[in-house]
């Protein structure tokens, strides 16, 4: 028997913590289990007793010939290749009624064509015919500006669905200017169960960034504010993401304040405002770099803490997200698809036309080197991954940032998990 090399140890308040990166299992060891972990770092042979079984079933103790890296990349690789449901992020315009200035959205115009849908709707019943599970993200620019089209191919993706008997989840990303109670409705209708919408901080704040394209000096937030509490109201699960930056940050505890008041104290999650296109580099100093994100994420958890709501703490990944995954991909209104969403509309990170394709094989078959690049990037092949003692939580991270940087760039996580697992044992006393 051997120790995890998964195995992170805190002290707190005169106890030691165990955490597991792998299992998640966190614990306070006893003078019992304290001696057990000694005895296996010094290579001493120790017998199997309940407490040494129950040590190795949470993670914390592994067999001698166990080799828990090799194990986490064969687990890597499996979810990255299985075949288990096909992953869509269609948008089906690029246009956007706000002009957000750090961002690269919205520039174009149009709508998904029909043919281009009839493409779409073809594939999925091919893999839906194949037994795979659909899983739909609308995206854009503005989804909602093309609210027919999703309508008409909510309609057509899920009686495809429900005749092959296969499963049928959908969401939206929106700024939720436009939704409206008979919009909400009818998304409900058509089985979208959950939506992300974002806020740039308080009133003012948000309303100097998130502007109307036509007419910039309306405020925005108290109308996307009404909204989000009309989708609660529906029924249709809302994460309020805010955008992370240096003026945010500082306004942070208002922020939760407000939510709270209003009964979302649960439903945000920060984003990390980061200045990744062309459009977003004059906003570069005012984002905060990876160890400051994760320095306000700690904090912020402290105060959800603090108002007895409901905490984050870390969990175990098989792949980061669905550019790790073969069969996900994002689909922009000119059929251009990628990898990632930072991608789209950026037609030389394309993997492909789908209306090129003939069959959809092709596309796996002889994939262009943007595919083949998210698909053979891997953790695995750098040192400082396989080293790294919260490897199964982290998974190198964001590969697009990771790439762009020439090595995984590390989660915030690294930085904060003591204060999350510290945090975690005053939760549970």
């Amino acid at each position: 028997m051997k120790e995890s090399r998964y195995n992170i140890s805190v002290e707190h308040n005169g106890k030691y913590l165990m955490f597991n990166s792998r299992t998640i299992a966190t614990a306070v060891l006893d003078r019992p289990a304290l001696d057990i972990l000694d005895a296996v770092r010094q290579g001493i042979e120790i017998e199997k007793t309940d407490l040494v079984k129950e040590m190795k079933r949470v993670g914390f103790l592994v067999d001698d010939d166990a080799d828990e890296l090799q194990q986490l990349e064969m687990n890597y690789n499996l979810g990255k290749y299985e075949k288990d449901g096909l992953g869509l992020v269609i948008a089906p315009t690029m246009a956007c009624n706000f002009a957000c200035p750090y961002c690269f959205e919205g520039t174009q115009k149009g709508i998904m064509s029909e043919e281009l849908q009839n493409k779409i709707i073809s594939i999925v019943t091919d893999f839906a015919e194949n037994g795979q599970n659909i899983n739909i993200t609308w995206f854009g620019g503005e989804p909602l500006l093309a609210k027919e089209t999703i309508y008409s191919m909510s309609e057509q993706l899920i009686e495809i669905c429900q005749r092959e008997k296969v499963d049928y989840e959908a969401g939206m990303i929106t700024n939720g200017y436009l939704l409206d109670e008979e919009t909400v409705l009818k998304l409900k209708e058509y089985k979208l169960s959950s939506m992300q919408i974002t806020l740039d901080g308080l009133s003012e704040t948000h309303n100097k960034k998130r502007k109307l394209k036509n007419n910039s000096e309306v405020p925005t937030f108290d109308r996307i504010l009404e909204n989000i509490l009309l989708v609660k109201k529906l029924k249709i699960d809302v994460a309020i993401r805010i955008n992370m930056d240096k003026d945010t940050q500082r306004e942070l505890e208002q922020l939760l304040e407000l939510m709270t008041e209003n009964g979302l104290g649960e439903d945000l999650y920060l984003g990390h405002l980061q200045a990744n296109t062309d459009s977003s580099k004059e906003f570069a100093e005012n984002c905060l770099n990876t160890e400051e994100f994760a320095c306000v994420c700690a904090d912020f958890e402290n105060l959800l803490f603090s108002k007895n709501l409901q905490t984050d703490y870390p969990a175990p990944t098989r792949i980061g997200c669905g550019a790790d995954y073969l069969y996900s991909y994002v689909i922009d209104a000119d059929g251009e698809m990628y990898k990632c969403w930072n991608d789209i509309g950026i037609k030389a990170n394309s993997i492909g036309n789908i209306c090129a394709l003939e069959e959809f094989s092709q596309l796996i078959e002889n994939p262009n080197k943007n595919y083949t690049e998210y698909l053979t990037w891997s953790p695995f092949k750098f040192k400082k991954c396989r080293e790294c003692s919260i490897l199964p939580i982290c998974m190198g991270g964001c590969q697009y940032n990771g790439r762009e940087a020439g090595e995984p760039i590390c989660e915030n996580w690294k930085y904060e998990l003591e204060k999350y697992i510290k945090l975690k044992c005053d939760a549970f006393n």
